[in-house]
């Protein structure tokens, strides 16, 4: 049985770790730990099994058990994981492997450590390390991220006496990056130590026992994978592509004994936050990092740029210059000094404002960023009036009956700019640019419904504002989710709507992006108010935010189609967005001008006049759906007679082009 630390020993250890947790309070907060002051199974609201055999990409030869206390226990303060020789699922070697993620613990940044004594001898292969919650969630190894905070690989000297630490990456393939560390004397079998990383968004670095053996620079575009969330890792490997099999001086069972593993993260992490794109000459600019009374600051900036105030403080305030550069701020704390970064560029001044007004209304202001020394003349359409002084960065305008364009011209210490933006009157037109609808086959953000507002773009029964998204000024309730944003707090009855731009006649495939915690829903897709799905069930996915695609096929629309809506039929789910796509089939180019469909209306066949070579067809119902396909022989028929009253399209094509024609069928 292993023994905790003697009396004087724990003394001392508390005092160490309070004197440490001390300092490192004053940057990082604990929050979270297993102490494993308990007995029995490691704590299942921290800890899940991995189990299995497999090789787990490794070639290695253990299998991985769950519950079981062979090989995962916790008795008198420690977590000891046992790798043992003995025949279970199929290999000849058992351990156990626990994880945090499906337990709810990962972390994004932070000091992850541990305190441990490890196992030692050849193929025998301990760890402690992390993985990106994207491997669960759809991203694969490498480019979901493994940080390997502790890794050996046992087999006497050189190898029992060596940690490496280690970063795995997708750099179009696998990458990896890392560090080792050697003990002066003995292995890290005969004794605890404290392994750990400070993980930050620009650098990890790796630390034995307080030593810093290692670092990576992790600002890099291409190493992206480490700015998401990681969970965290316990494991002994036997045998694998690394350390080698086990020979006939491996020693079983081996047990890796782990005093506590703890998670410390910055109250608030050290980023620049602030406008990435500035005016030329811009004014009052405001740059800030994390507050602390225990951090010291300070600032640099590019040439041109005059910092007005805040210089040794938290925030600064300045007036930029004519070029592009970096602000950079250097934050010194008592565990680390961190030198923080923010690129940023030029862009040209634009007037920011409402694209749309209501005839005849008043307060409708327009802008652009103050500019030192800056003198401003605004150009308005006739029928406009301002409401105030004109020679400002700012100015509310009156507007008339007719749509028009304002200009501004801004004069600087940089030069001059100038600006336009076209104001159409109030009417449902097209967001974000009403001069363009969106196009089909494209993808068609939800929470880009039409201006117009309540019940003209949109029906909305709630009249507060749920979410955090863009366009609160609108009563659609938006929030940021799957890559962009969604529409949420859905009602049944509720509708947006969109203006389009279909390319061509033809049948399209459709992808939905959904997300429903409990209760699934069902909505229709409506063109120019002709229902073209029918019924769309959306599934339950367990949670507000994991969204899933509903994929559509031979949903048919016309060229002619220029309004797209979305009703809400039941249930509660939130939308992100939908894809349309050719499916490969165009009907858009006439095969043949002089071709003809009789009857119509048809009670049961229909034929084609003046065809002369054999036809591929397909038969649509309104909805979109195929209801019969097939070949058509000249002076052959098409039985309609099974198909109920309603209005039909019929596709006729071949490898020279297409045709589509609208066929009514009505029994007497």
């Amino acid at each position: 049985m292993l023994i905790k630390r003697s009396t004087h020993i724990i003394l001392f250890s508390l005092a160490m770790f309070f004197s440490t947790f001390s300092n490192a309070q004053s940057c990082y907060e604990l929050v979270w730990s297993d102490e494993f002051n308990y007995n029995g199974l490691p704590d299942s609201t921290k800890w899940y099994f991995e189990e299995g055999g497999g090789g787990w990409g490794n070639n290695e030869l253990q299998y991985y058990t769950s519950n079981r206390l062979e090989n995962a226990s916790v008795d008198t303060g420690f977590l000891t994981i046992t790798a043992r020789e003995e025949a279970f699922g199929g290999r000849n070697y058992t351990s156990a492997r626990i994880i945090t993620y499906p337990t709810g613990h990962s972390f994004q940044y932070g000091k992850i450590e541990a305190r441990m004594r490890l196992p030692y001898g050849q193929g025998i292969w301990p760890a402690f390390w992390m993985l990106g919650d994207g491997i669960f969630e759809g991203t694969s190894w490498p480019a979901c991220g493994e940080i390997d905070i502790m890794e050996m690989i046992g087999g006497g000297e050189g190898r029992d006496d060596k940690i490496y630490g280690t970063i795995h990456y997708d750099d179009n393939g696998h990458a990896e990056y890392g560090g080792s560390y050697q003990l002066s004397s003995g292995i890290f079998a005969d004794d605890f130590h404290t392994f750990s990383i400070e993980w930050t968004p620009t650098s990890i670095k790796w630390y034995i026992d307080g030593v810093n053996y290692h670092s990576a620079n992790i600002s890099l575009g291409y190493l992206s994978e480490f700015q998401e969330e990681f969970f965290i890792l316990l494991n002994i490997a036997v045998g694998g592509n690394w350390p080698g099999n086990p020979d006939d001086n491996t020693v079983f069972p081996q047990q890796m004994a782990v005093d506590y593993v703890r998670v410390y993260q910055l109250n608030a992490a050290p980023t620049i936050s602030g406008e990435s794109t500035v005016n030329r000459g811009q004014k009052n600019i405001t740059f800030s990092t994390v507050e602390n009374d225990i951090f010291t600051y300070n600032w640099t900036v590019p040439n041109g740029v005059t910092i007005l105030e805040g210089q040794n403080t938290s925030s600064i305030t300045v007036d930029w210059g004519c070029e592009a550069g970096t602000v950079t701020c250097e934050v010194a704390a008592v565990c680390d000094t961190y030198t923080i970064d923010l690129p940023v560029e030029i862009e040209d001044i634009s007037i920011i404002g409402s694209s749309t007004a209501v005839a005849n209304s008043n307060n409708n202001i327009y802008r652009v960023n103050e500019i030192a020394s800056g003198t401003y003349t605004w150009t308005v359409p006739d029928g406009v009036t301002f409401e105030g002084t004109q020679d400002t960065s700012a100015v509310s305008l009156t507007w008339g009956s007719e749509p028009g364009y304002i200009k501004v011209n801004v004069s600087g210490q940089c030069g001059d700019e100038s600006d336009s933006l076209y104001v159409y009157i109030n009417s449902q037109l097209p967001y974000p640019d009403p001069a363009t609808p969106h196009a089909i086959p494209g993808t068609i953000e939800a929470v880009h419904y039409d201006y117009g507002g309540e019940g003209i773009a949109y029906h909305d029964s709630d009249a507060i504002n749920e979410g955090s998204g863009s366009r609160q000024d609108e009563g659609v309730d938006t929030e940021p989710n799957d890559g962009g944003e969604n529409i949420g707090w859905i009602k049944p009855g509720e509708w947006v709507e969109y203006t389009v731009s279909v390319d061509t006649t033809d049948l399209y495939n459709l992808e939905i992006r959904t997300a429903s915690q409990s209760t699934g829903g069902e909505m229709i897709i409506y063109f120019n108010g002709t229902n073209r799905t029918g019924t769309i069930t959306v599934p339950v996915t367990g949670s507000w935010t994991n969204f899933t695609s509903i994929d559509l096929s031979n949903i048919i629309l016309f060229d002619t189609d220029t309004l797209m809506r979305i009703q809400f039929v039941s249930g509660e789910f939130n939308i992100s967005r939908v894809i349309y796509n050719n499916n490969g089939v165009s009907i858009s180019e006439p095969i043949s001008e002089d071709l003809s469909i009789y009857p119509n209306p048809t009670k049961s066949n229909i034929y084609i006049k003046n065809q002369t070579n054999s036809l591929q067809y397909k038969l649509v119902d309104l909805p979109g759906r195929i209801v019969k396909e097939g070949i058509i022989e000249p002076n052959n028929n098409i039985s309609m007679q099974e198909l109920g009253n309603g209005t039909y399209f019929l596709i006729l094509y071949n490898d020279l082009g297409s045709q589509t024609h609208r066929i009514i069928k009505q029994n007497e």
